[in-house]
């Protein structure tokens, strides 16, 4: 019997950049040289950023909200009235809004839609509650200021400081977001799950040792069951934004999205899981691959149902 050709497999695309990422060191702490490590990775992302910029027709400028940096990114064909706040990732101690101009840019062309990005403090100058603390006063301002609440979106760390400003949102009678997308969220901070043991070697993006020191430099003591820590203990209703979370087979975070899509579906929230074969922690950061460009597209899909 002649066998059947198997379709939506990783592209080859995708498995030449998996093998590519896979060479190199997964590092987002240097106790002994935070500023080194942090211009090495700005200065390997800002070619995909800058070709994200053209590609997609945006204009960038940074303004000030409460004394706190952000970047507007308007694309050419933007529409009164539609605003994403967006959080930036990187293990909460490396990335700027800049490097995430291949999500960013993409996402503000496919929705027409201005983007907000904090440059929120990184640890481990600025360990939790920092972070979150400073978001949160951004979020109140732009709530203030915008006719109705802006979508939320965030990757990795940034998408666990999105999930994590909706409880807070919660706790103070804010308005929610209608939609709210999360790449890859670290909902459990501490990573508990088969994900963190199985995959260990599989994420080229993450690794078990890298996955340590970031909650070290970040959470320190603080207790792991805080929700606006691990926002995966926090009370959910249905209330909560529709909530579309996307991951990949192969990555290292991808319990930490399974357990949060039923946490969440059994509160009562309208939420869904997309994980894509043969994909690891964040592939949507790497325009090089297919997968990529689809997977942004069917959130800009998503965010779009939310406008």
């Amino acid at each position: 019997m002649k066998k059947k050709q198997a379709i939506r497999l990783m592209s080859s695309e995708a498995k030449n950049l998996y093998k590519e990422l896979s060479k190199l060191e997964s590092k987002y702490v240097d106790f002994n040289n935070m500023e080194s490590l942090r211009l090495s990775i700005d200065k390997d992302s800002r070619p995909n950023s800058e070709n994200a910029l053209a590609k997609f027709q945006c204009n960038i400028q940074d303004i000030d909200i409460i004394d706190t940096k952000v970047m507007k990114i308007t694309p050419k064909s933007a529409l009164k009235d539609r605003t994403i706040l967006y959080l930036f990732g990187g293990g909460f101690t490396t990335g700027c809004p800049f490097n995430d101009l291949p999500i960013t840019a993409h996402i503000a062309n496919s929705t027409r839609a201005t983007i907000l990005c904090p440059y929120y403090p990184l640890a481990p100058e600025h360990p939790f509650p920092a972070a979150i603390t400073n978001l949160f006063s951004v979020a109140k301002s732009i709530w203030e200021n915008e006719p109705r609440p802006p979508l939320l979106l965030g990757e990795s760390a940034g998408a666990t400081l999105a999930l994590s400003l909706t409880h807070l949102f919660q706790d103070n009678g804010m308005a929610m977001p209608k939609c709210m997308g999360l790449l890859s969220p670290a909902a459990d901070i501490f990573n508990e799950g088969d994900s963190s043991r199985f995959y260990k070697n599989q994420d080229p993006s993450l690794t078990l040792e890298s996955t340590e020191l970031v909650v070290q430099a970040y959470a320190g003591t603080a207790d792991p069951t805080d929700p606006i820590l691990s926002p995966i203990y926090g009370k959910f209703n249905s209330s909560y934004p529709k909530t579309l979370i996307t991951s990949g087979t192969r990555d290292f975070l991808l319990s930490s999205g399974t357990r949060l899509s039923r946490v969440m579906r059994e509160a009562g929230v309208d939420v869904e899981l997309r994980v894509w074969e043969g994909m690891w922690h964040v592939f949507e950061y790497y325009p090089q691959i297919p997968e990529a460009a689809a997977s942004l597209e069917e959130m800009s899909s998503f965010l779009n149902s939310g406008f």
